[in-house]
């Protein structure tokens, strides 16, 4: 293994809105590689250009300055276009006074990226995520963290500071409930076991957290007694959710190294999954009617038998009226379950994902507005829109998603179990 110490220029990704997975604004990465070594990594492929990916592992070390840099530079152009930009018009004069001292509104910061893990065997000698995690409460910003190691208990102190001032959010991607299988497609994480007593112990000191059970392998993890497994085991530790949904291959690297772990380790699955993705799609996708099973709605159908939900869940950044983010959740889970279980045409869900968006991006409490009657002009939305914002915020749910969970349920009678 090779490690390099190298001068990051810059570190935030650019604005997310709307995200449907994460519920976070802007994301990073502390390393370059990672050490973890999963098969399946999407991050191994061409299009991130990081070449041995497993073994050459870039320690970003001027992280935490580059990260204040531009945090620093957010909060100053936040504060130049306050008016469009933050909530700070509907604030009395002291409340003002407070936000121009403390910044704009509260982005949510996913410390952990998606090309690299934050927590890798790296971390623990270089601790450059917690250094950012340290600049992250400087600003008092929420933080949301996805990894597969336990090493985030080291930082539980403070996460712990964090979540006081903010909100802490503390997934674990746990795909395999066999062991022995995930010594195979995991070989450098945490256990499975290890990674659920993590989580327990996530809860248990207060903090938000639950399971992104994907990529679920075709033929290896979509086999009901591993879906099942790892979902009873999300709701022993606590979990808020588990989040099922497929994998993708990108054609190169990634695929082919995939490929010739399962000719080696599986033999037995190599030929179907060949057929699976016999298509070499662009962004990886398989061929949607060779899939044993949907893995999002077999996962749903799990999900409903042993208790927890199938959905992550937005928390409330500080500042954020809590009639906005109930609105913000429902809308987007009718996108998540329109666009990934259902697979329906993108205008079907888009309307809902916009609004969701320009209520993220900072509008006055969807509540009063709505007990004023203004929210059609406030919003700027059609009369439709304005509808189910009224709907939301009176039942909790709106007939639209309620229509597209019925669709699910009678899908979900016709899901093989296998």
């Amino acid at each position: 293994m090779r490690y390099e110490k190298i001068q990051a220029k810059t570190l935030l990704s650019k604005p997310i809105y709307g995200d449907a997975w994460f519920h976070s604004n802007r994301s990073l990465n502390a390393y370059r590689g990672c050490e973890h070594g999963c098969v399946y990594c999407d991050g191994h492929c061409q299009y991130y250009r990081i070449d041995n990916f497993y073994t050459h592992i870039r320690v970003k070390e001027n992280a935490p300055q580059v990260l204040c840099r531009e945090l620093g530079r957010a909060r100053f152009q936040a504060q130049s276009k306050m008016q469009s930009e933050t909530l700070v018009r509907f604030l009395s004069d002291q409340e003002k006074t407070k936000a121009m001292d403390t910044g704009p509104r509260k982005i949510i910061v996913g410390a952990s990226g998606g090309v690299s893990d934050a927590y890798q065997p790296a971390e623990e000698e270089y601790q450059i995520t917690r250094q950012i995690l340290e600049t992250l409460y400087d600003f008092r910003l929420p933080v949301f963290i996805l990894t597969k190691s336990n090493l985030v208990l080291r930082d539980l102190d403070l996460l712990k500071e964090i979540h006081k001032q903010a909100f802490v959010s503390v997934c674990f991607s746990i795909t395999l409930h066999d062991e022995e299988m995930r010594a195979i497609f995991e070989p450098k994480s945490s256990a499975t076991w290890e990674r659920f007593e993590a989580l327990k112990q996530i809860r248990k000191a207060g903090l938000f957290g639950g399971v992104m059970a994907y990529p679920t392998i075709p033929t290896i993890g979509d086999s009901i007694e591993n879906m099942q497994g790892l979902a009873k085991e999300a709701k022993k530790a606590g979990a808020e959710f588990i989040l099922f949904s497929g994998m993708t291959l990108k054609p190169g690297r990634q695929k082919d190294y995939f490929f010739n772990v399962v000719r080696q380790q599986v033999p037995q699955v190599y030929d179907l999954l060949q057929q699976i993705y016999a298509n070499n799609h662009t962004y990886g996708y398989p061929i949607v009617e060779l899939l044993p099973v949907n893995p999002g709605l077999q996962g749903r159908k799990i999900c409903q038998k042993v208790g927890i939900s199938d959905r992550s869940v937005r928390h409330m950044p500080p500042g954020e009226p809590e009639a906005n983010i109930q609105v913000i959740n429902r809308l987007l889970d009718l996108v998540f379950y329109r666009q990934i279980l259902l697979g329906t045409p993108r205008n079907m869900w888009k309307p809902y994902q916009d609004l969701a968006i320009k209520i993220e991006k900072g509008v006055e409490d969807l509540q009063k507005l709505a007990n004023k009657g203004v929210l059609e002009d406030h919003l700027g939305v059609s009369p439709k829109m304005a509808g189910v914002v009224n709907e939301i915020l009176h039942q909790g749910t709106f007939n639209a998603l309620i229509r597209t969970q019925s669709e699910l349920e009678k899908l979900s009678q016709y899901t093989t179990e296998k």
